[in-house]
């Protein structure tokens, strides 16, 4: 499995009382449903179900640990890594539909 550097860093050394947005993606047999309620039982809130079967949650870091080693991950990484919400977040020219 996949653990990005920046999910490997909180993993390391998390800080008490704060949170982290994380991409959970699924690996290709798994059940989606099933990794959102391990997920859920390792600490994490489902914010919402992505394409793919991928899952974006929110974990207090003490807990990113656990969420690592959920069964049926094929990565894991900050919501951070895969957010482009708008045109100046880019680091390229992109043009967004209205």
């Amino acid at each position: 499995m996949y653990v990005s550097r920046a999910v490997e860093s909180i993993r390391s050394d998390p800080i008490e009382g704060e949170s982290i947005g994380l991409v959970l993606e699924t690996a290709p047999d798994a059940d989606p449903d099933a990794v959102a309620a391990a997920a859920e039982a390792a600490g994490a809130t489902v914010d919402r179900h992505l394409q793919f079967g991928d899952l974006a949650v929110t974990v207090p870091q003490m807990a990113v640990d656990d969420i690592c080693t959920v069964d049926g991950l094929a990565a894991v990484q900050t919501t951070d890594a895969i957010s482009i919400t708008h045109e100046d977040a880019a680091d390229e020219d992109v043009e967004f539909d209205d």
